[in-house]
């Protein structure tokens, strides 16, 4: 069977995104919830997750509690799960559609190269950069600097800071010669792949508009 072209899963990704700023009630926010993490699981990205989710859970208590201060604990949860299932389907989109598909759904979508470089390279420098942190994180922790998150060591993360510094660099002055030596100011630029949407694309994309239209209806009760 013919692989989802990139603009679908584009399409289905816009279409998570709205469902839940769309969802008022806590049965839509938890039902999303449910549906998203089950995804997760059955596209077998729990590894991963487990990885991004050391680092959303303090973002959502740091939320919660600010909110909780400022409004109520109803709005406060609201918005946490909110959040939460905002930042876990982003999350599931960029897992489930490759930097280079990406970049080829854009294209064909028309939006200008320069925007669709900058996006998909920033995709894939970030797991770049943290296993660049991890490695850095480790070798000075080798050599005696407690690197732990706590209010003394504050001063230890220059021997962080400097080193991730100077490799940033580093990449940075590789990928300009790579794109020199490529010709990325050329007009007449060419792709290795041709997308081209299939009749299960177009079902895929009407269903999913036909659900996210339906569900805004039922939240808003018109």
């Amino acid at each position: 069977m013919k692989p989802i072209d990139p603009r679908t899963k584009l399409l289905l990704g816009a279409a998570i995104i709205a469902g839940v700023l769309a969802a008022k009630s806590p049965v839509s926010l938890f039902s999303q919830l449910t549906l998203i993490l089950s995804a997760i699981f059955l596209l077998k990205k729990a590894k991963p997750f487990f990885h991004v989710l050391k680092m959303v859970v303090p973002m959502i208590f740091f939320v919660f509690i600010i909110s909780w201060l400022s409004f109520d604990s109803y709005n406060a949860l609201m918005l946490s799960i909110r959040l939460f299932n905002l930042l876990i389907s982003s999350f599931l989109i960029f897992q489930y559609i490759p930097p280079e598909e990406l970049a080829g759904g854009l294209r064909k979508m028309k939006i200008p190269f320069g925007f669709v470089f900058l996006l998909t390279t920033a995709v894939r420098f970030v797991p770049l950069m943290q296993n660049k942190i991890r490695c850095i994180r480790e070798a000075q922790m080798s050599r005696g600097i407690d690197l732990r998150l706590k209010v003394k060591n504050t001063k230890n993360f220059m021997a962080l800071l400097g080193p991730l510094l100077v490799q940033s660099f580093i990449l940075a002055d590789e990928l300009a010669v790579a794109m020199e030596v490529r010709g990325y100011g050329c007009k007449n630029r060419s792709f290795r792949k041709d997308y081209r949407l299939a009749f299960l694309d177009y079902a895929v994309m009407i269903v999913s508009v036909a659900i996210l239209t339906i569900f805004i209806h039922w939240e808003t009760g018109l």
